[in-house]
Order: structure tokens, then sequence, then C-alpha cells
């Protein structure tokens, strides 16, 4: 699957940081749902406090790269929830194959 790449010219140096660690934890084999959804919690928690922390005016640049990067997570995980969808589906065909010669 394509990397993927959650920064944006307005990212602050705080969820930078958490963004490698989403993208290093979601380019693992199998990464756990607990831990992706932690992660994405405290992303959540450091835009709204950047959100808080700046003027209206300020915050128009990086609202719409947000917007970009959010729909780009939702793609993402969307995608290896349709590929982990496939895997099962083949590992229940193969499962019915072997029972049906045994």
């Amino acid at each position: 699957m394509k990397t993927l790449n959650l920064d944006h010219p307005f990212t602050p140096p705080q969820l930078s940081i958490i963004n490698k660690s989403l993208v290093d934890h979601l380019a693992t084999d199998d990464p756990d749902e607990a831990v992706l959804l932690q992660l994405v919690k405290n992303r959540e928690e450091v835009i709204q406090a950047f959100l808080k922390e700046h003027s209206k005016e300020d915050l128009k640049d990086f609202a719409k790269q947000e917007l970009k990067m959010n729909g780009l997570l939702i793609a993402y995980c969307e995608k290896m929830s349709k590929a982990s969808l496939k895997r099962l589906s083949g590992l229940v065909r193969g499962r019915k194959a072997v029972k049906k010669y045994l």
C-alpha cells in the first residue's frame, strides 16, 4: 500500500510527532486497532489544542490542510479494512474447502 504522509506545511511539531507514530504503526504488517485508535485520539487532542491557541485568521490554511489529511487517513484505513476483509473471506473459503475434503 502507498505510504501515508499526514504532515503539511502548517503542521505543528507536536502533531508531526504523532503523525509519524501513526504512519509507522500503520506500516506494520498487522496494526493493533487499540493502538491505532489511541494514536488517532491523541492526534485529535493535539489538533483541538492547536485550534484553541490560535486566532481564526491563522487557522484557515491549517484547517484546509487538516481536512485533506483527515480524508487521506480515512481513505487509507478504509483500504486496510477492505484488504483485511478480503483476506478473511479467502481464509473462510479455504477453511470450507479443507473441511469438504476431510
